[in-house]
């Protein structure tokens, strides 16, 4: 099997494969980009801690509700008026807990 990518907008899309089936080459391009996407990945979630917060709070009133029909729970979740307010506010409050983490660590 020969690993393909395909352009969906700004991302490539790797179709599976077997990675048996693939040479030496192949594994390596395929391990590059693996990684490559991890650190891009980590770079944007580190420039937009709202990500986490909507996706928190999301599960904690998944978890906390247990909703028959997920996806419409989801639909109404992400609608909801006040959830800029509330994830800023969890923005707001890590941010406080990282600073005064970071004043620790230098005392």
């Amino acid at each position: 099997a020969v690993v393909s990518t395909q352009s969906t907008g700004e991302h490539a899309v790797i179709e599976k494969a077997n990675p048996v089936a693939l040479s030496e080459e192949q594994k390596v391009k395929l391990n590059q980009y693996k990684i490559q996407s991890r650190k891009g990945n980590e770079v944007f979630l580190r420039k937009h801690p709202e990500v986490s917060c909507l996706v928190s709070d999301f599960l904690h009133e998944v978890l906390l509700q247990r909703p028959e029909n997920v996806v419409e729970f989801a639909a109404q979740h992400f609608t909801q008026p006040e959830i800029r307010s509330r994830i800023n506010s969890q923005i707001a409050e890590e941010k406080k807990l990282l600073r005064r983490e970071a004043r620790r660590e230098q005392s």
